[in-house]
């Protein structure tokens, strides 16, 4: 085979990529309106997730199966994010944003936010988080250890994300922050 018939069998291959994707969208909408019917807003689930890419990927070669795990994971990660967005709009800032601020005043000139976030000590707990800044289109300015609890089997970082909290899509980010990392806190909103 040709590396032009290749790359033909891959363009036949994407489209068909797409499709499933848009249909494992839409029902990852339905399970957003059935978490709002239940006045839930928990869409994160770590020990399910593990669960099911065991599952998925018991049957994968060896010498494929990270990069299989890879692509799994970002699929999840983009289906959350989708379930945030249609919970935060659903829901309204009011309920599931401003109380995250603890009566903080965002400046019109907003241009950075740090935060405090506490992720399981686990292969790609903070490798998510950092996923799924760059995801929403933001960047960091700074990111800090500040504990590593053996104990509990957690860590915590403080982070700098750089962009406008008067943004709705940062305060999405935020909201998603909140349901999946533990001890979540916004601890200053600067220019």
């Amino acid at each position: 085979m040709t590396l032009d018939e290749i790359r033909e069998r891959i363009d036949q291959i994407d489209p068909q990529i797409r499709d499933l994707l848009m249909k494992r969208m839409d029902c990852a909408y339905h399970v957003a309106e059935a978490k709002y019917a239940d006045h839930s807003t928990e869409v994160y689930r770590a020990d399910r997730e593990i669960t099911i890419i065991e599952q998925l990927s018991a049957s994968v070669p060896e010498d494929r199966r990270a990069q299989y795990i890879a692509i799994i994971r970002k699929i999840m990660e983009g289906s959350r994010m989708y379930q945030y967005g249609l919970l935060y709009d659903w829901n309204g800032e009011e309920t599931v944003f401003l109380p995250l601020l603890h009566g903080m005043s965002i400046p019109d000139s907003c241009r950075r936010v740090t935060l405090t976030v506490t992720r399981e000590n686990r292969p790609n707990a903070m490798s998510e988080v950092l996923s799924m800044i760059g995801d929403y289109g933001y960047n960091m300015e700074k990111m800090e250890l500040t504990e590593d609890n053996e104990e509990a089997g957690t860590v915590t970082f403080s982070l700098t994300v750089l962009g406008n909290l008067k943004e709705t899509r940062m305060k999405k980010l935020m909201f998603q922050l909140s349901e999946e990392c533990d001890a979540f806190r916004i601890l200053k909103i600067s220019e």
